[in-house]
């Protein structure tokens, strides 16, 4: 798993919001760091999702009802 820095947050989230007007959230504890929606995102969303973070070489991983993930490395 990876831990996404405050600003790449912000970044992340603000990316969200103002494509696809859905908010992002967080939860960062000992165990970890993960994301998730209130609703089940778009493949849309989720490809943009994907895109924004291959730039960095990372990629989202989700649950099995899609709307919470971790960051991982890109293999």
């Amino acid at each position: 798993m990876v831990i996404l820095s405050i600003s790449e947050v912000s970044e992340l989230k603000r990316m969200l919001k103002e494509k696809f007007r859905m908010e992002l959230h967080l939860h960062d504890g000992c165990g970890g760091q993960y994301f998730f929606f209130d609703v089940v995102p778009s493949e849309a969303l989720t490809r943009a999702l994907d895109k924004h973070l291959s730039k960095k070489r990372l990629c989202a991983v989700f649950d099995e009802d899609g709307m919470r993930f971790t960051v991982e490395r890109r293999l």
